[in-house]
């Protein structure tokens, strides 16, 4: 393969030679007379322009390159101050979710996965030791609203916003996830378990 580029090469600068050898009077003409003048030309407008009026052009053009480039500059980081962001802390962040949390199970998973790890990391082997209470005026107990708050806790750890999709079309209904619960209460449930536990 390459053997026959090589030869292909040499063949066409063996014809390039013979054209330019029969086609000098050619070449010279249209190619060579015209550059030459064309030069001479220039070199004469040269010699007309005073040597003090070049270096001010010259001076005037490096000036002007030397403005652009800090414009340039000047402009790409001030696109680089508006686009980089201060760093978050963690409370701002889970409020950024909390606002963000109407938009769909995505933020809504991250809250319960983020409040499900602190359960689980402060929490260890606790087990709830109060005793049950009675009823209240809806008919349903505290024991009811922990066990929902667990498995709201549990399916932040478990489970993933992915098993609960959206619906397609606008119109359909919206699926039921355990991450719908109302986040005061998961919150409550948190306090109230660490503050059992550091009691004990």
């Amino acid at each position: 393969m390459k053997r026959g580029r090589i030869a292909l090469i040499l063949a066409g600068l063996f014809v390039a030679i013979i054209l330019a050898f029969f086609l000098q009077d050619v070449i010279r003409q249209a190619v060579v007379t015209p550059l030459a003048y064309t030069l001479w030309v220039l070199k004469l407008a040269y010699t007309f322009i005073p040597q003090l009026l070049l270096w001010f052009i010259l001076l005037a053009v490096l000036i002007f390159l030397i403005i652009s480039s800090l414009l340039k500059w000047y402009s790409a980081r001030q696109i680089y101050e508006e686009h980089s962001k201060p760093a978050q802390g963690s409370v701002e962040i889970l409020a950024g979710w909390v606002l963000k949390a109407r938009k769909g199970n995505y933020y809504k998973w991250k809250i319960a996965n983020r409040l499900g790890k602190l359960w689980s990391d402060r929490s260890g082997q606790y087990v709830d030791r109060r005793p049950k209470v009675s009823p209240d005026k809806n008919g349903s107990t505290r024991r009811d609203a922990q066990e929902a708050v667990k498995r709201y806790l549990k399916a932040g750890l478990d489970e993933s916003f992915v098993d609960y999709p959206l619906p397609s079309l606008p119109f359909m209904r919206k699926q039921a996830t355990p991450f719908d619960l109302n986040l005061d209460e998961a919150v409550e449930f948190l306090e109230s378990s660490l503050e059992v536990r550091d009691g004990e």
